[in-house]
């Protein structure tokens, strides 16, 4: 990674990691921004990266456990671990009874996908491409052309969202690292 993305800066938080050289193995630390950079909290990633999936636990310190804060950090992380090729979920997990923490996932994108002993398990999956239009518009001029072709520009239309569907799902699996076809 450059030096230059250290620390991660966001409105009112510092976050950079203790050692630059294991980033997703050791913690990082959180600091304030409002002049005396203090240390207010810390970030730990759990089990290192498994299936595309990496878990991180954020203690903060209890005045800065509100929502506009929670959010902040949380999205800034999702922001930076998804620069890595590998990982395509950051995952948490936090306690259904804190409020603040629930809210401040939510807005920061993550969504809850299980609640297992009080616990909420909320993730954030990296989006495959945002190409889609493209994708969609290539086939329908392929599609106008083969309907041209066959004198029918309605079966072309049709040809042509099946196309541009086919070329987002192949350029998806490519970017995932699955193999297409027979690997």
């Amino acid at each position: 990674m450059a030096e230059n993305l250290f620390p991660i800066m966001t409105k009112n938080f510092s976050i950079s990691p203790k050692n630059e050289e294991n980033l997703l193995k050791e913690g990082w630390n959180i600091s304030s921004k409002n002049g005396e950079n203090t240390n207010i909290g810390n970030i730990e990633f759990e089990d290192g990266i498994y299936h595309g999936e990496i878990k991180i636990a954020v203690d903060l310190n209890p005045e800065y456990d509100k929502i506009k804060f929670v959010e902040e950090i949380f999205y800034a992380m999702a922001r930076f671990v998804f620069r890595f090729k590998e990982i395509r979920e950051i995952s948490t997990v936090c306690r259904h009874e804190n409020e603040n923490r629930v809210k401040g996932l939510e807005k920061a994108g993550y969504v809850r996908r299980e609640t297992t002993d009080g616990n909420d398990h909320y993730s954030m999956k990296k989006q495959n491409t945002s190409w889609t239009g493209l994708y969609i518009f290539i086939g329908l001029i392929a599609g106008f052309i083969m309907g041209l072709v066959v004198s029918n520009l309605w079966m072309g239309t049709i040809g042509g969202v099946l196309i541009g569907a086919l070329l987002e799902y192949l350029m998806d699996k490519r970017d995932s690292g699955e193999s297409v076809g027979r690997g």
